[in-house]
């Protein structure tokens, strides 16, 4: 049995796993007396980080530019596929001009990668020189392939997604000075004090009378843990911090 409390890099967590998983160690806490493990101080600080993070992701929550902005991200997402599948199709056509032009503008999409795996911001941007360069360059190669809709449609939807992401960024300067970056910090700040206190008090007095709860927090820590490697296995697209 391990004698030590399992950590994990609890700012790798999504806002919303981040939370739920304090509020289960909340919950051990709780079970097991914050004053029997002689951790009331710790343990005090620690709730109210957790309080004000919690208060912040319920504004968050609230807020209706979240949900359509992910909308809009899917949109430009299924936009960027359709013409990636327009390109992937033609190479294969029986018109030799028409698979070379295929080819070339194949070999730009390649340059820019999986689009749709990247942050809200660095997407924007990408799909902006994107569009930029095929227009710039490759305006012949466009015409014969009749990509001109797909382009047209990708530049509408993510113009469309820029002006969401304007409008939440004025409703986030309207919400108090808290932001989620700054609750969670302070709430892994806490923790980690907390749990150093645990380590110590293990060492000094022995690990079976803190083994029930050394027991049940390694194994949620566990879980997450595991849920961290397999979404780095994953790598899914990374989300702004206040989402």
């Amino acid at each position: 049995m391990k004698n030590s409390i399992i950590r994990l890099s609890y700012e790798n967590l999504r806002n919303e796993t981040h939370v739920e998983y304090n509020e289960t160690v909340d919950g051990l806490v709780i079970k097991h007396d914050a004053e029997t493990l002689g951790i009331q101080p710790q343990y005090s600080a620690y709730k109210s980080a957790l309080n004000v993070e919690v208060s912040v992701l319920d504004v968050i929550r609230k807020s209706g530019y979240t949900g359509e902005i992910s909308v809009q991200d899917h949109v430009r997402d299924g936009i960027f596929r359709g013409l990636d599948d327009a390109v992937q199709s033609v190479r294969h056509h029986f018109n030799a001009d028409k698979r070379k032009s295929a080819e070339k503008i194949n070999i730009v999409l390649k340059n820019y990668g999986n689009i749709a795996a990247k942050t809200f911001d660095q997407e924007t941007a990408a799909i902006d020189d994107l569009l930029r360069e095929l227009y710039d360059h490759y305006e012949s190669d466009i015409v014969l392939l009749g990509l001109n809709d797909w382009l047209m449609q990708l530049d509408t939807e993510n113009r469309t997604f820029k002006r969401l992401m304007s409008e939440r960024y004025a409703e986030v300067a309207r919400r108090p000075a808290t932001r989620m970056k700054a609750a969670r910090a302070e709430t892994d700040r806490t923790l980690r004090t907390m749990l150093d206190l645990v380590d110590a008090l293990v060492k000094v007095n022995g690990a079976e009378e803190y083994r029930p709860f050394l027991n049940e927090l390694n194994a949620v820590s566990e879980r997450y843990k595991n849920q961290l490697a397999q979404a780095a296995g994953r790598k899914p697209k990374p989300v702004d911090e206040n989402e």
